[in-house]
C-alpha cells in the first residue's frame, strides 16, 4: 500500500528553476503545483537540495518546504476525516495558506490584479494627467487577454509571485510560437505586465523581483517601415478614377500632411478647421494619447478641403489600407524595397523585397509625416504633432538613432569652416 507522500522536484535546466510539489497518496491520488519557489538546478539533485549547495537563502528554502511538507500532510489528514476530495483545487487552497494567501482574495491571481488595475485606468493619476487614454486601456485589455489565452494554454491559474523568469521564458515562447506574435507586439504585453507588477509593488502586494531583473526585458526588433516622400504624394495627387479610391487618395494625402493615426484621421471634420492669425490649422484631440495637436494646414490639404467643402467621406481601415495600395499601384509606386507585410496564408508577418505600393497601410500618414520633416524642422516641433514624448521614440519610429545628430553638428560646422576667426590668426 502506498503511503501519503510529499515530493520535491523542478522540470527545468534553465536558471531558475520551479520548485514543484507533489503529493501521492494511494493509487488514485497524485497531485503536483509550482510552489511559487525557485532554485538554481546546479544546487538541485535527487528531488531536493543538494547537502554542498550554497547559496544566501538555502536555509530559509529548506525550512519553506520542511513546513510546506507538514502543512500539506496534517491538512491531509484533516481532510480525509471531514470527507473532503483531494484534488488540484485541494492543493492549491493548501499552497495559498502556505504563502499567506486568503482563499478569499483572488487578487493574487494576477489576472484579477490586472483587471483590477485597468478597472482604475480611466482614474489613475500620472505625470499630473488623470486616466489613461483610451488607446491604451485597450492595449492593456489586449495583454490581458493574451495572458488568459496562455492560462487556458498552461490549464492553471497563474498568481501574481508566479511572475518569474520561468514564467518569462515559457510565455515568450507561448506568445511566439502559439500565437504567431512578432517581437515588437510581444514586447508591447511583456512591459504591460512589468507595469502591472510594478503597480502592484506599490499597493504592498507580493511581486518576484525577478521581474525587475535585467533578463526580463520586453523584446524588440528593428520595424522596418515604408514612407512616402514629396515626389511620390505629388505622384499620388494626379491619380485620377473610381470614386472610392479618390476618397481614400485624398485621405492618403491629408494624413501624410497632418501626421495623423487613421483612427484620428477618419474623424475629421470642419469642426477641426481652426483660424490663427489668418492661418488654417487642424486642431484635435489625439485618441491614444489624449493630447490636442495643432497642426498647419499644408497647401494640398487645403485644396482638398476647398474642393470638397469639408474634408472626405469617412471609410473603415480595412477598406482605407485596400484602396490607399490600389492608388499607390495605379500611379505606378512599384520600386522594389525591402519591407515587412502579412502573408495572407500563415497571417505572420514576413521580411523580403517588395513592390512599394504592396507595402502601403494607413500608419504610412503619421510615419511620412515624421520622416518627411526630420532635420527641416526641431525634433520638439515634429514630436508635437506626432505625439512622442522622448525624443529616443521619436528617434526610433522614424528609424535613425541619437548618434545622427552628430552628423548634422559636422555639416553645419563644415559650412563655416572657410570663416576666419580671431583663433586662425
Amino acid at each position: 500500500m502506498i503511503m501519503a507522500k510529499v515530493t520535491y522536484r523542478i522540470k527545468t535546466k534553465s536558471n531558475p528553476a520551479s520548485i514543484y510539489v507533489r503529493l501521492r497518496d494511494g493509487r488514485n491520488i497524485d497531485l503536483t503545483a509550482k510552489t511559487g519557489k525557485t532554485i538554481h538546478p546546479k544546487f538541485w539533485k535527487d528531488n531536493k537540495i543538494t547537502r554542498a549547495a550554497a547559496f544566501d537563502d538555502k536555509l530559509n528554502l529548506e525550512n519553506a518546504l520542511n513546513d510546506l511538507t507538514a502543512l500539506i500532510l496534517r491538512k491531509r489528514n484533516d481532510s480525509i476525516t471531514d470527507g473532503r476530495v483531494l484534488s488540484n483545487g485541494w492543493l492549491q487552497e493548501v499552497l495559498g495558506e502556505w504563502q499567506g494567501i486568503s482563499k478569499q482574495d483572488k487578487s493574487t491571481y494576477f489576472d484579477d490584479v490586472m483587471q483590477q488595475s485597468i478597472e482604475k485606468m480611466p482614474l489613475r493619476q500620472r505625470q499630473g494627467k488623470v486616466g489613461l487614454s483610451p488607446g491604451s486601456i485597450k492595449n492593456y485589455k489586449t495583454s490581458l487577454n493574451r495572458f488568459k489565452k496562455y492560462q487556458v494554454h498552461t490549464t492553471s491559474r497563474i498568481l501574481l509571485s508566479d511572475i518569474n523568469l520561468e514564467f518569462y521564458n515559457d510565455f515568450l515562447s507561448f506568445l511566439r510560437d502559439t500565437l504567431g506574435l512578432s517581437a515588437n507586439s510581444i514586447g508591447k504585453v511583456v512591459t504591460n505586465i512589468k507595469t502591472i507588477c510594478r503597480d502592484a509593488q506599490e499597493q504592498g502586494l507580493k511581486v518576484n523581483p525577478q521581474v525587475f531583473s535585467k533578463s526580463f526585458i520586453p523584446p524588440s526588433e528593428d520595424t522596418m517601415f515604408t514612407t512616402l516622400n514629396p515626389k511620390e504624394l505629388e505622384l499620388i495627387a494626379t491619380y485620377e478614377g473610381k470614386q472610392y479610391l479618390e476618397n481614400a487618395r485624398d485621405w492618403l494625402i491629408i494624413s501624410c500632411w497632418t501626421g495623423c493615426r487613421v483612427g484620428d484621421l477618419m474623424k475629421l471634420n470642419e469642426n477641426n478647421i481652426k483660424i490663427n492669425q489668418d492661418n488654417s490649422l487642424i486642431e484635435y484631440t489625439q485618441n491614444k494619447t489624449g493630447k490636442t495637436v495643432k497642426v498647419p494646414m499644408h497647401k494640398d490639404v487645403k485644396l482638398i478641403i476647398e474642393r470638397l467643402g469639408s474634408f472626405p467621406r469617412p471609410t473603415s481601415d480595412q477598406k482605407y489600407n485596400k484602396y490607399i495600395k490600389e492608388v499607390c499601384q495605379q500611379v505606378v509606386i512599384n520600386e522594389v524595397i525591402e519591407g515587412t507585410r502579412q502573408n495572407p496564408i500563415t497571417h505572420k508577418k514576413e521580411v523580403g523585397m517588395f513592390e512599394k505600393w504592396t507595402l502601403i497601410r494607413s500608419h504610412i500618414g503619421r510615419r511620412s509625416f515624421a520622416t518627411n520633416h526630420y532635420n527641416e524642422l526641431p525634433n520638439k516641433v515634429i514630436m508635437a504633432v506626432t505625439g512622442h514624448s522622448t525624443e529616443k521614440q521619436f528617434l526610433k519610429y522614424i528609424g535613425e538613432v541619437e548618434s545622427d545628430h552628430l552628423q548634422i553638428f559636422i555639416d553645419q560646422w563644415s559650412k563655416k569652416a572657410n570663416t576666419k576667426t580671431s583663433l586662425a590668426k
